[in-house]
């Protein structure tokens, strides 16, 4: 039985192991301890992943209602029916639920466990790094750009954050570039990981909060500023500094787009450095943890890449892609990792 069960799991897809170990975990530390004592969704569940999958939701929805060749209830009968018009949702909540679950395991461990699992906040050792590398802290450099439009500016892009990822996963789901969209998502999840185990060790709550009685200037935003300002402090989790993940997300994408879409590859790169200056000028991390996310992010590349590519599930069952139109120049071999460079992308 055990024998089976283990040749079960490895024939599984990689993210559904994540997730299925994740939440035991959880499960298990919920059961056991007083760690972890709720499971929560956020706006990072809502925004990140229930957003795309409600959009994908209705386009379905959309195409079985205005379809004309998927025949009726009465031509089909009853059993037949209801495969045709099930199938699509069925295929969109396989594809996308493990990084909905996960994602929200990510926003429980942030709500519960980082403090209970190390009470010793790091915030007096990152301003030290910071002040050896610079001088002084970055939030405090930065006070004398302090003004209203770019405070308006720097915390839309701040925000745009929760709509980079979702957006480019929708948009190669949407293409059908399965592979892409799971490799982008697996990295994703990969650098989460890598983020939560790194904010466990190093808890922070970030220059804002920990310098809070010696700033000289309030950032003086406008309605949408304060609006978006609202919005992140009752949203956020505190204590997830060190890395920024507002730049490793981006950069990470930078990187797939590198290898899918190389024409938007240095627009990702101006978003990544917009990102790095909204982070720092927001008083929401120091500049050691944007620093870390440059060291992060290539290592979810690779690591991802790496697990992709050795997990016997991938080589078993690999991930299907739908045939698309009939291509008129020879294509590049296939990359041996989840499709990094057999998708299409453009020069």
């Amino acid at each position: 039985m055990f024998r089976n069960l283990l040749s079960f799991l490895l024939r599984s897809r990689l993210e559904n192991i994540l997730a299925a170990g994740v939440s035991l975990s959880l499960l298990v530390l919920f059961l056991t301890t007083r760690l972890f004592h709720s499971f929560r969704f956020g706006m990072h569940d809502f925004i990140f992943i229930l957003l795309p999958i409600g959009i994908l939701g209705l386009k379905a929805l959309l195409g079985l209602l205005s379809s004309s060749e998927a025949g009726t209830e009465g031509d089909t009968g009853l059993g037949r029916f209801l495969i045709l018009f099930f199938q699509p949702f069925l295929k969109i909540f396989r594809d996308w639920f493990p990084f909905l679950l996960l994602s929200a395991c990510y926003y429980s461990l942030f709500s519960n466990l980082i403090l209970r699992v190390n009470p010793h906040t790091a915030d007096a050792v990152l301003a030290k790094i910071d002040a050896w590398i610079l001088g002084k802290q970055a939030a405090f450099l930065m006070e004398p750009w302090i003004h209203p439009w770019l405070t308006d500016f720097l915390s839309l892009v701040y925000f745009s954050f929760v709509l980079s990822l979702p957006g480019v996963a929708l948009y190669f789901y949407l293409v059908k570039e399965e592979k892409a969209f799971r490799r982008i998502m697996m990295g994703y999840l990969t650098l989460i990981l890598l983020g939560i185990t790194s904010y466990l060790l190093v808890p922070a709550v970030g220059p804002g909060q920990f310098f809070a009685d010696r700033f000289t200037r309030d950032l003086q935003g406008q309605a949408i500023s304060r609006g978006i300002g609202y919005i992140i402090q009752n949203a956020r989790v505190s204590h997830d500094c060190f890395p920024s993940l507002h730049v490793g997300i981006p950069l990470l994408l930078s990187l797939y787009m590198r290898d899918y879409r190389r024409k938007v590859f240095i627009p990702f790169l101006v978003y990544v450095g917009l990102m790095s200056c909204a982070t720092l000028y927001l008083r929401y991390h120091y500049f050691i943890d944007v620093l870390a996310a440059f060291i992060y992010a290539p290592a979810a590349y690779l690591l991802n890449d790496f697990l992709l590519a050795h997990w016997p599930g991938e080589q078993r069952s690999p991930v299907p892609v739908e045939p698309g139109p009939p291509e008129t120049s020879s294509a590049a071999p296939a990359s041996p990792v989840c499709g990094a460079t057999g998708e299409r992308s453009e020069p």
